[in-house]
């Protein structure tokens, strides 16, 4: 009897992975087209710019993705702290050369070669590899903890200065599930937990005056209708008279009237609630539902320690922006302007999602597998 390793290593990739984030990808390129079609007086899919451009985005990302899948992970976790520093400086950048909307005095993108970029958005996964190398070597002790705390700290403070709450929020997130899936004792799961409400108060009084604004609006959208609570009002307004089935795309009046705002980023999800209608809902939940597992499983099945956390802050990531999303939408949680993966416009988060899958895939297809033959 021998042992031989099992089958050519690309077969080893999930199909599963890849069908879903196209899935996502091409519900979110319908939504986009939907969302800004009432812009043009003359629409077409060509002349909709917006269309042209998640098409542009989604081709590139596909690309990265399998590009990332090609490089074996040993090679990112001897980049990773390189890849980190790479991520702040591009942060520090927005800071003094960053555009943006004037709104807040917002920074949040740079222009290379006439290409605007968000730092931030490639942050999330330098983190999720920094991350897994520093809790690769074991479950996490409380030196570790602290180390990887530091580690986020800094970029959530610079993309804080931008200010971006939502991306500084993806970070945190990200950091509390690999925190939790690497392992960590009880005891400090404990500890972070009362420290984190402990600290709730200072956190409050810390937050821009608009950022209180909005956690204050969230909890009666009412008491400012025409302003603050608008987008919350019309979005479940929208979401609400979809129906079973939806109005159709492109016949969504609150879209296409144009009562929702930024309906083509934040509040992409109500526009499927009114032009798909709750069908159209339970395919995307099914969609990620779906994605997270097979991310997860990955995480299960992966050879080594690193390559698995990989998996785990994919995960994190992806599930936090997911739920933050879908609840701000619904009017469950706060609107801090955290887009919807895969579906939301917007190349650089559109890219380093698929990016981050390519992490994962990767992990899949240097995964060991062996059969025995008499």
């Amino acid at each position: 009897m021998s042992l031989r390793m099992a089958g050519p290593r690309w077969r080893q990739a999930d199909p599963l992975i890849g069908i879903s984030a196209l899935g996502l990808t091409g519900l979110g390129v319908l939504l986009v087209t939907s969302a800004t079609w009432q812009y043009f007086e003359a629409p077409t899919l060509v002349g909709n710019t917006w269309f042209v451009k998640q098409v542009l985005f989604a081709v590139v990302g596909l690309a990265l993705m399998i590009a990332c899948a090609i490089i074996h992970p040993r090679v990112f976790h001897a980049l990773a702290y390189p890849i980190y520093g790479l991520s702040l400086l591009g942060l520090t950048a927005v800071l003094f050369l960053g555009q943006g909307s004037a709104e807040y005095g917002a920074q949040r993108w740079i222009e290379v070669a006439g290409v605007p970029l968000q730092p931030s958005e490639a942050t999330k996964v330098a983190m999720v590899i920094v991350l897994a190398r520093v809790f690769a070597g074991g479950s996490p002790n409380l030196p570790t903890i602290i180390y990887s705390a530091a580690l986020v700290a800094t970029p959530v403070a610079l993309i804080y200065l931008q200010p971006d709450l939502g991306t500084a929020l993806v970070l945190i997130a990200t950091w509390a599930g690999m925190v939790f899936l690497a392992g960590t004792p009880k005891r400090y799961l404990f500890a972070i937990a009362g420290l984190t409400a402990v600290a709730m108060p200072v956190i409050w009084l810390g937050l821009k005056d608009y950022m209180r604004q909005r956690v204050m609006i969230f909890l009666d959208p009412q008491a400012d209708p025409l302003d603050q609570g608008y987008n919350i009002l019309q979005a479940q307004i929208s979401i609400g008279s979809g129906g079973m089935w939806g109005k159709g795309l492109l016949e969504g009046t609150q879209t296409q009237l144009r009562y929702l705002r930024v309906s083509h980023s934040d509040f992409i999800f109500s526009v499927l609630g009114e032009e798909l209608g709750f069908i159209g809902a339970i395919v995307l939940f099914a969609l990620f539902l779906f994605l997270l597992f097979r991310i997860l499983h990955s995480h299960d099945i992966a050879n080594d320690r690193f390559s698995g956390l990989l998996c785990a802050g994919v995960g994190s990531m992806i599930a936090f922006q997911a739920v933050a999303n879908l609840g701000a939408n619904v009017g469950i949680t706060p609107v801090v302007g955290i887009p919807l993966p895969f579906v939301s416009y917007g190349g650089s988060a559109l890219v380093t999602q698929l990016a981050a899958l390519g992490l994962v895939q990767a992990t899949l297809i240097r995964r060991r597998r062996y059969r025995f033959e008499a």
